[in-house]
């Protein structure tokens, strides 16, 4: 499947979006990349552009001239990283920081495959010593995944932007089997100070 759900803006307006591989590259760059389905169906004039820092990508939607007599549209960015697992070309997972609507406060979003078992949460460690992980709770399951998310406080921001190596996350399977998954902390704070206010 070469596609997977747009995180923070589907959790919201449910909008597919193009998969994104998890890159190694450790230095900024800006291109252009498809534009979001929705983007695509209902603005012929938005073009989504994309800024690389360590294993996570800062993705904004930026809408085209809008139609006559409506307002233009919001600039929209989402901080993402797509979590491939070993022997694996396509994202097991993918993990987002973004603003829905963007006047809003932060929300970090996990979509993970509809193999989950309720009730439960998937908790984030930063390693297997953490004795604070962070806890999110199971929103909504679609065909293309499940949604888990939080509106993270500023202690958590903090504790996560100082790391800079692997964390990890747990979820149940439909199994009721505990699930550990590596994801990246690399470059998070420099995508996060990036993230337009």
């Amino acid at each position: 499947m070469r596609k997977i759900v747009s995180l923070v803006w589907c959790a919201a307006l449910l909008l597919p979006s193009a998969v994104w591989a998890q890159s190694s590259s450790s230095r900024s760059s800006t291109s252009a990349a498809p534009p979001p389905a929705a983007a695509q169906a209902g603005d012929a004039g938005a073009e989504m552009t994309t800024a690389t820092y360590g294993d996570w990508q800062l993705r904004c939607r930026n809408p085209g001239s809008p139609a006559a007599g409506q307002p233009p549209a919001s600039r929209t960015c989402e901080v993402v990283q797509s979590v491939v697992v070993q022997g694996q070309t396509a994202p097991f997972a993918q993990l987002a920081f973004g603003k829905v609507p963007p006047t809003e406060g932060l929300f970090f979003t996990a979509v993970l495959p509809t193999n989950v078992t309720f009730p439960s949460t998937v908790r984030f460690q930063i390693d297997e010593a953490d004795k604070q992980p962070v806890e999110l709770a199971w929103t909504r399951c679609l065909p293309g995944g499940c949604f888990a998310s939080i509106a993270p406080k500023d202690d958590v921001l903090k504790r996560w932007r100082a790391q800079n190596e692997a964390g990890r996350f747990i979820f149940k399977s439909g199994g009721g089997q505990d699930v550990t998954v590596p994801f990246s902390f690399r470059g998070l704070s420099r995508a996060l100070d990036a993230l337009p206010k």
